[in-house]
């Protein structure tokens, strides 16, 4: 599986290596780019341009039927605006959210994230 994901700080990209997958970092200014394979997108909580930049690639000729979920990275700090970019890009596109983390993630979510995966995985091939 894909992951796709946009990150302003680094802590997205942080995550993204611990989990040694195939991952595409999309470019904030050329967001389209066409994928051809099954994917789950991971965007941070900022603002909503970052969720103006995922739609974006997501409606991208034929990217959205490849579209298996999308995960929300942020600071619980942040109170009620927890992943809020993910949860608006999951009801603006009607995909579900199917994992969050906190900050740069840790093992724990890590392993966590990757059972996530699995299942849609598995589910697919039934």
């Amino acid at each position: 599986m894909l992951v796709v994901y946009i990150s302003l700080t680094g802590n997205t990209r942080r995550f993204v290596k611990k989990l040694d997958m195939k991952s595409l970092e999309i470019d904030q200014m050329q967001p389209k780019v066409e994928v051809n394979e099954d994917y789950v997108f991971i965007l941070p909580t900022y603002s909503d341009m970052l969720t103006d930049i995922a739609e974006q690639f997501i409606t991208y000729k034929d990217n959205k039927k490849y579209l298996k979920g999308i995960i929300g990275g942020g600071e619980k700090n942040f109170g009620t605006k927890y992943i809020f970019s993910a949860k608006d890009l999951s009801k603006r596109l009607n995909v579900p959210i199917i994992f969050d983390f906190e900050k740069s993630g840790n093992n724990v979510d890590v392993e966590k994230f990757k059972k996530e995966v699995h299942k849609i995985e598995v589910t697919k091939t039934k």
